[in-house]
This record gives structure tokens, C-alpha cells and sequence, in this order.
């Protein structure tokens, strides 16, 4: 009797209390890109002198997400965004597509990502990145694609309308993609006119009054925090909610931008916690991990102490007294944390096709 009473009480405790929480409204998804639990470590110490101090780091539901792909352990941020906004795994290289498709030969499933699924809903859309706009990252929501390295192909897709009345926020840096579209012997707005979309080439071109904003910059180290609240100001106006991702470009092979990008993504997501409504679920998570490994150091150290202010991508590798960092991905686990309805979903080990998932449920969507 005392065995069976015991059993009662631990599956009673593992009953599910989500099934009460509410529904979410808004979803924000902030993906770090080249971010592993190093990374955030050494920009803790780096920001703030010591450890767990990170806004991301004190969320009140965290877990770890593997990052392997269909068919390799290390992924690249094609794979991995597309396994985290449509729920399954494909190859390196491929953008929204499939474990059927070859990369640059043969295309595969199209596959229909949480921006499909808010579009069908009615909800506005949004994608921010401090890096190249048909980058792997956004491109993983808008478009499809069997190799990331199709710009033209890729960056065109974001002004068609595949799901709902399309996009509604695409902001980033676009050098690349006008570059490419150009060869193929067209202009990228003329394209975005014909499509009923204008092209901004600044945040502060975007009248007051805007409900879509596609603004494609010329650099990609514009005003992340500027763009955000542009967003949200923007996708906000939808009584029915909206869904946004904001990518920000953390890779540490240049080791101070790295780190100054991850702390000031950091300081965006906390400013934005403060300010969101209760029905607004965000998610924070990495699309991979990166090499880069505190080794050495004492409380007062600077973390990238004997870095020269011109290493960057030109070292493939640094060793310096207290850090060492290789200029590749690596496929250990991510951090997820998360707060907001639906958060509670968020612990233990996950696979990275699990956020997808997460995120649907916290709208209560199949």
C-alpha cells in the first residue's frame, strides 16, 4: 500500500499544469546566431564582470536544445533555423525544404514554417536581422530553397505572398541581394513595387503611420533596438497579435563584435520582457553553438585580454591567455529560455524541432 501511495503521488506531480495556462498572443522568437552556453558565459564576464548575469540567463524556464541536422552532427544556420520554425530536420545548406533535397541539385518537400502558420491565422509578420537579409536565418521562414546561397532566388520569395497577406516587417542588410538580383537582369524594387511593397533604405524612412515596413539597409550595424520597437510598434496595431523573430549575428570569430552583439541583444530582449503585454510568449535559443572556450582567468581578468583589436576572420583560430576559439560551428547543445504563456514547455534536453512545436502549442494551434 505505502508503494502504490508513493507511485500515486510522482505521477500525480508529473500531471501537466500548462493545460491552465493561457494562450499566447504575440510570439517572439530572439535567435542569437553562433551562440553555445560558452559564448554566454564569456559575454557575461565580458558585460558584466561575472557570471549568470545575462537577462537571458535568469529567465524563468530554460532547457537545452541539440542542434544536429538530418544527417550531420554540426549544422549551419539553414538546418538549424529550419528545424526550429517548421518542426523537422533537413541538410546543411537547405532552407525550408525537406531531408529529400540535395543541396543545389534537386529540391525538396517545401516545408511550412510558423510565419505560414500565423499568416493563416490573420496575425502580422515580422523578421529583423543585423545580417544579411536572405541569410539562412530570416531566409528560413520566407522562403525555400535547396542552397543558401541563392540570394536572388531566396531574397525575391520575401516579396510574394505564399500564406495569408504576406509579410509585414523585413528588416536588414540587402547589399548582397540587390547585387545578385541585378544579375539576373531585374531590379529589387521594382520587383518589391510590383508586389505592392516599398523598399525603405533606412529605419527613419518609415512613415509614422506604416503597417508594413521592408527596409533594406546598406550595413548591417544599424539600430537593432530602433528596429525592434519599429516592429512592435508596427505588428502591434493587429488586434489578433502577430508573430516577430529578430536575429542577432554573434559568431566569434571576430571576438569583441561577437560579444558586444550577444550583450546588446541581451539588453534588447530584457527591455522588450519589461514592456510586453502578459499574452506575449518569448523564446530565446541559438541556431548553433561556436568554438570558443574560456580556458583560464581570475576574477578582474578582461575576458579577450591579449586579443589584437585586428584579428577577425583572417585568424581561423586564437589562443590567448584566457580564451581559445577556433573559427567554426560546433554541435553541442543550445540554450533555450523562454517566458510567457507557454513557457512552462521549456526544460529539460530538447531537440531542436521541439521549439517549433512549443511555439504552435502556445498558440494553440495544430
Amino acid at each position: 500500500m505505502k508503494r502504490l501511495f508513493v507511485a500515486l503521488i510522482v505521477v500525480g506531480s508529473l500531471a501537466p499544469v500548462r493545460a491552465q495556462e493561457p494562450r499566447a498572443k504575440n510570439v517572439i522568437l530572439f535567435l542569437a546566431d553562433a551562440v553555445g552556453i560558452p559564448t554566454l558565459n564569456a559575454a557575461s564576464r565580458d558585460g558584466y564582470q561575472a557570471p549568470r548575469r545575462l537577462f537571458v540567463q535568469r529567465l524563468p524556464f530554460i532547457g537545452l536544445s541539440d542542434t544536429s541536422t538530418a544527417s550531420e552532427w554540426v549544422t549551419d544556420s539553414a538546418a538549424g533555423m529550419t528545424a526550429i520554425v517548421t518542426g523537422v530536420k533537413t541538410h546543411n545548406g537547405v532552407i525550408a525544404q525537406g531531408p529529400d533535397a540535395v543541396r543545389g541539385t534537386k529540391d525538396g518537400a517545401p516545408l511550412k514554417t510558423l510565419m505560414d502558420y500565423a499568416e493563416e491565422h490573420g496575425l502580422s509578420t515580422g523578421i529583423i536581422s543585423n545580417d544579411s537579409i536572405a541569410g539562412a536565418t530570416p531566409a528560413a521562414l520566407y522562403a525555400q530553397s535547396n542552397d543558401r546561397s541563392k540570394y536572388a532566388e531566396i531574397v525575391v520569395q520575401a516579396l510574394t505572398v505564399r500564406s495569408g497577406d504576406g509579410l509585414d516587417v523585413l528588416i536588414g542588410a540587402a547589399v548582397n541581394e540587390r547585387a545578385a538580383v541585378k544579375k539576373t537582369g531585374a531590379d529589387l524594387d521594382v520587383l518589391a513595387a510590383a508586389a505592392g511593397r516599398t523598399l525603405y533604405a533606412s529605419l527613419e524612412a518609415v512613415p509614422a503611420d506604416a503597417r508594413r515596413a521592408f527596409v533594406f539597409t546598406d550595413q548591417s550595424e544599424f539600430n537593432l533596438q530602433r528596429a525592434v520597437d519599429l516592429a512592435i510598434t508596427i505588428l502591434s496595431r493587429n488586434p489578433k497579435g502577430y508573430f516577430l523573430m529578430v536575429e542577432s549575428d554573434a559568431h566569434t570569430d571576430r571576438p569583441e563584435q561577437g560579444l558586444r552583439h550577444l550583450i546588446a541583444f541581451d539588453r534588447i530582449i530584457e527591455g522588450v520582457a519589461r514592456r510586453a503585454s502578459a499574452d506575449t510568449l518569448m523564446l530565446f535559443t541559438a541556431d548553433h553553438s561556436f568554438d570558443l572556450r574560456i580556458h583560464d582567468g581570475r576574477n578582474g581578468d578582461r575576458v579577450l585580454a591579449g586579443l589584437d583589436p585586428a584579428a577577425g576572420r583572417a585568424n581561423p583560430s586564437l589562443n590567448l591567455p584566457n580564451v581559445r576559439i577556433d573559427n567554426t560551428h560546433t554541435g553541442e547543445e543550445v540554450l533555450v529560455a523562454a517566458t510567457g504563456p507557454g513557457a512552462s514547455r521549456v526544460h529539460g534536453y530538447l531537440a531542436n524541432t521541439d521549439l517549433f512545436r512549443i511555439m504552435l502549442d502556445a498558440w494553440g494551434w495544430k
